[in-house]
């Protein structure tokens, strides 16, 4: 079966001022639909008028009612939540490239690696996702699992000025599954802006909170190689007294990048032939909410995890990947954040008993942070 609407849940949604559309998986909902449904919880706060879904088929004829899967599962998926007019572009077929309005949606239909070891597929799918963020799609060893480039290259060419923001990771069953990455496609992001982190406040639900002002609480920059290596990784956080601004972000950067190259802290100092050529800037909003939500939050408990570290090392359920692991873990809803408190008290040098929590309560110890992150290339 291709499509069950009982494998779609609704979650309270997140509304966004700048989502321009998704990149989500097309393999069946058994497989996808958690993934999806996290994917859907991110809306738009304008009312939305028409969907656009690229795919490339991997069959030269529909293989479901009269539609190629590709198509069919994200169309499907999205009609839950849209009740608007959705146009898919084949891009095995002529087409148009479309200039995407503000009352329209465009969304990537793609999946990942394809029966690989888990460990191999991981390291691939992890540098992939950094790839297409940079919008870097040459022909390479960890490029090759993206089903399919093309679709990239296009979304590139409809919407050059745009974002995307990695948010969830799954994967199919046994030793040798398929990978499943998702993505918003958004605004670049502007601090001092108008709406920097774009959310509306929600009350109690998820991410419940607005920023205070237009300048972020914290500012991380991560460099990276040729081969998409992350070289150097560090953070800085803002006060009133000592703000955020253009002048010591730049700064920063030039620190972040001369660290990258010249020690390579993060690869114990292997790589350093190779050439620093990218690097992220990724802003931090402080954020209210309870609930914590993997590929959306950063997480700080005296050192602090990038929404990233959690896509890049955890399951969906919390438990941290193993490097003797050899197939994907699954588990029940909810973001088991033991071993995750017991990480950041080993990485900030501290270490004490941590109780096991699903839902944090609000304290002087645990903060969450939405991102914003900005994607560059060494000049």
């Amino acid at each position: 079966m291709w499509f069950s609407n009982k494998h779609i849940k609704k979650h309270n949604p997140i509304k966004l001022h700048d989502l321009r559309g998704y990149v989500l998986p097309h393999a069946g909902t058994g497989y996808t639909g958690e993934i999806i449904s996290h994917s859907l919880r991110f809306r738009p706060f304008r009312k939305i008028r028409r969907i656009y879904i690229i795919y490339y088929p991997s069959n030269d004829k529909p293989d479901v009612k009269g539609m190629h899967h590709e198509y069919y599962v994200p169309w499907k998926s999205l009609e839950l939540f849209y009740d608007v007019e959705f146009i898919g572009i084949n891009i095995n077929e002529e087409y148009r490239v479309p200039t995407v309005r503000k009352d329209e949606l465009i969304v990537v239909s793609a999946d990942f690696s394809h029966f690989l070891p888990l460990q191999e597929a991981i390291n691939l799918e992890n540098k992939a996702a950094h790839s297409i963020m940079f919008k870097e799609l040459g022909d390479t060893d960890y490029n090759s699992v993206i089903d399919d480039k093309k679709s990239f290259h296009f979304l590139n060419l409809c919407m050059p000025n745009i974002v995307l923001q990695w948010v969830g990771r799954s994967r199919s069953s046994g030793e040798k599954g398929v990978g499943y990455l998702s993505f918003l496609i958004r605004d670049i992001p502007k601090p001092n802006g108008n709406k920097p982190n774009g959310n509306k406040p929600n009350g109690n639900k998820p991410n419940g909170n607005k920023p205070n002002g237009n300048k972020p609480n914290g500012m991380f920059v991560t460099a990276y190689d040729n081969d998409m290596n992350s070289r150097e990784c560090l953070g800085e956080w803002f006060t009133n007294t000592s703000p955020w601004s253009k002048l010591r972000e730049n700064s920063f950067v030039k620190d972040v990048l001369r660290k990258g190259s010249q020690t390579s802290r993060l690869t114990g100092g292997l790589n350093k032939d190779i050439p620093i050529s990218h690097y992220t800037i990724t802003y931090l909003y402080n954020d209210k909410s309870l609930e914590f939500i993997r590929g959306w939050h950063g997480l700080r408990n005296k050192a602090f995890y990038l929404s990233d570290v959690f896509l890049e090392n955890t399951y969906e359920g919390g438990r941290w990947i193993k490097q003797s692991d050899k197939s994907w873990v699954h588990s029940l809803p909810g973001f088991n954040l033991r071993e995750t408190f017991s990480k950041l008290q080993s990485k900030s040098g501290q270490v004490r008993v941590v109780r096991d929590k699903r839902t944090m309560k609000k304290n002087d110890i645990y903060h969450l942070y939405t991102e914003r992150v900005v994607h560059k290339s060494v000049s």
